[in-house]
């Protein structure tokens, strides 16, 4: 599999149908991985129940990640969004919104 679908970027896809989605969506949810990158959009999925997704652990993974590296998750859009405020990697500082 290519980097950004294996790190569950769906907008990697040669065909980004309807059909594709929900298969995409379908097949991480089945391997418990519920949160889906879809280019800069994050679907996050109910999995009807508790999984170790929101640990001290977990955050500290996500804070200094390059964006890719690491799994599709809530916690690389709050370090994302930080970031850019900051004008952190290279840019200039920016308003950022994440709508939920």
């Amino acid at each position: 599999r290519p980097p950004s679908e294996a790190a569950g970027d769906l907008a990697a896809q040669a065909e980004l149908d309807e059909a594709a989605l929900l298969g995409g969506l379908r097949e991480r949810f089945l391997r418990q991985q519920v949160y889906t990158d879809v280019g800069d959009i994050l679907i996050a999925m109910n999995p009807f129940q508790p999984l170790p997704l929101y640990g001290r652990e977990v955050s500290e993974r996500y804070r200094h990640q390059e964006t890719g590296t690491l799994p599709p998750h809530i916690f690389a859009v709050a370090s994302r969004a930080y970031h850019a405020m900051l004008g952190r990697r290279g840019g200039r500082p920016q308003s950022q919104c994440i709508v939920i």
